[in-house]
């Protein structure tokens, strides 16, 4: 894989996005739906895959008081705007949100068996039907049908385009992407800075909750390390909140966009650093978390926030503190030994307390592993070599755990019904 090759998918892979991720899909997915109409809407289904209804389900909308996917389809069938993407929440207007309270009574939701990404829309008026398909991604409309006739459709090679450099990233090792990391220029990286102040904003906003505000207590000191855990934990809960501002992403979710680059940066201005330094730790951390999300998998029963991003930002803080190959090896083996298995109940605004804990082992095990301190490779789940240790993550996410989405999704619906 070339420096070239990387660079553009970081790119693609590095921006912004308006509210939590699952639900915005959903809204995107039937705003391409919605756009093809002209008369109103009576009735939308839904058919969206385990990870889509777990992590949409209570997680908070921007400019919305509401949470679910009813009122996320309901939205984007409203405004009628998927050429904004991952943030069309922006367009919402009381006005709309007005007639959105009135459709959601008219959304049916059901959950099929798929493993990646999918997201089935299907509109209703009185003389038309509408159905448009995303898959695999959350922003890759698939297919779209209008009265029996069908508008676009993707073929398999077309869905796989962006796969096949996936797939020749899941083939490197992490040394090599480090190496090409260290090739590339101020120029070439300057563009991750946008997502440093978008972050940070994100962190500093007053919302209405206040996980963060505990963190202001005497017993924490004003230290690098109490920094990042209130950076952390307050863009989280005020971007699962439904917070009107937007978070720069990576590998597909704003929250994983957090978690990569607010630790990452913090230990940077700690240092001191240059900002070639600075933007090269940037670039591996979500470099390496796309790479650690290729292998587990962007929805899976783990969360994948605290798996895939939380290693990858002790990785970009380990670089950052002139770790050698080895001792970034290290650092993935440690986490391996710490985060693996926390699972993924939905996104929420508890997901900052959960980042948050990843943040604090993020920092420990790249001070540990630059250090020389490292877990037993026969330790568990560890292994010899980081790219055997995400292979070993992936398999506990993929095998070990395939019927806690199952459990997770009964206990959900368990509530709606008391």
């Amino acid at each position: 894989m070339t420096k070239e090759e990387l660079i553009d998918l970081l790119r693609k892979d590095v921006v912004p996005a308006l509210g939590c991720t699952e639900p915005v899909c959903v809204a995107l997915c039937a705003a391409y739906a919605s756009k093809q109409l002209n008369n109103p809407v009576t009735k939308i289904e839904l058919d969206v895959n385990k990870g889509i209804y777990k992590n949409g389900m209570s997680a908070g909308i921007p400019h919305c008081e509401h949470v679910g996917l009813e009122y996320a389809a309901s939205i984007g069938t409203l405004l009628k705007n998927p050429e904004k993407q991952l943030t069309l929440f922006e367009d919402l207007e009381p006005d709309t949100m007005t007639q959105a309270e009135l459709l959601v009574p008219h959304v049916s939701i059901t959950i099929n068996d798929s493993a990646s990404i999918y997201v089935k829309c299907t509109l209703y008026t009185t003389h038309d039907e509408v159905t448009c398909i995303v898959r695999d991604a959350h922003t890759n409309i698939v297919y779209l049908e209008k009265n029996g006739i069908v508008l676009e459709e993707k073929t398999t090679q077309e869905t796989n385009n962006t796969s096949t450099v996936i797939d020749k990233l899941k083939e490197m090792r992490i040394s090599d992407i480090r190496s090409l990391v260290d090739s590339m220029t101020v120029d070439e990286l300057h563009f991750l800075l946008d997502g440093i102040e978008m972050n940070n904003q994100l962190s500093q906003y007053k919302g209405t909750t206040h996980l963060s505000d505990s963190f202001n207590h005497s017993l924490f000191s004003e230290d690098l390390f109490t920094r990042i855990i209130k950076k952390v934990t307050a863009a989280a809960e005020n971007r699962l909140d439904g917070c009107p501002l937007p978070a720069m992403s990576s590998s597909g979710a704003g929250t994983k966009g957090l978690v990569v680059s607010i630790p990452v940066n913090e230990v940077a201005e700690e240092l001191h650093v240059s900002l070639e330094k600075k933007l090269k730790a940037l670039a591996l951390t979500h470099l390496v978390n796309r790479y650690i999300n290729a292998h587990i998998g962007k929805l899976s029963p783990m969360c994948t926030c605290v798996m895939a991003s939380s290693t990858s930002a002790s990785v970009g803080i380990a670089y950052l503190l002139g770790a050698t190959d080895t001792q970034i090896g290290y650092c993935i083996r440690n986490m391996t030994g710490t985060v693996t298995g926390m699972i993924c109940d939905g996104g929420k605004v508890g997901c900052a307390l959960k980042v948050s804990t990843g943040s604090t082992a993020a920092f420990m095990c790249a001070m540990t592993a630059v250090n020389d301190a490292v877990l037993r490779e026969s330790d568990g789940i560890c292994a010899s070599t980081p790219e055997q240790c995400i292979q070993n993550m992936a398999r506990i996410g993929q095998n070990g755990m395939n019927k806690v989405d199952e459990e997770i999704i009964s206990i959900i619906k368990s509530k709606e019904c008391q």
